[in-house]
């Protein structure tokens, strides 16, 4: 797996939504995040997707990553995935949502991500 790919797979796979910091050692300080869901889209910075990852953590023990696709192409890493969580009030993995990324890469670090996802229920 080239390196691009296994920083997204480690980046996907971390407790990035229980340790902020692990978004500071993936994500570049400038970096963008366009997120496209059923609420329509959001653009946010680095900070601010650090805030809706704080809100996210707290209600799950694990979230699993379980990826269709991981594939590249230059500085991009494109992913098709699905993320299982175990939450507070359930020990079972519960089909979260599906995911389409893209995954821009400069230096080791994320300069943008472009996410689109749709809640499992939906799907």
């Amino acid at each position: 797996m080239s390196k691009n790919k296994e920083l997204i797979a480690e980046f996907l796979e971390s407790d990035f939504y229980k340790n902020l910091d692990l978004i500071d050692k993936y994500f570049n300080e400038n970096a963008i995040i366009e997120w496209h869901s059923h609420e329509g889209q959001i653009k946010l910075d680095r900070e601010g997707f650090k805030k809706i990852t704080l809100e996210m953590g707290k209600t799950f023990l694990n979230m699993t990553a379980q990826f269709s696709r991981l594939l590249e192409a230059e500085e991009k890493v494109v992913t098709n995935f699905t993320y299982f969580v175990e939450t507070i009030e359930s020990e079972d993995l519960i089909e979260l949502a599906h995911f389409m990324a893209i995954f821009e890469i400069e230096s080791s670090q994320i300069i943008k991500a472009e996410m689109m996802s749709i809640a499992a229920d939906d799907a």
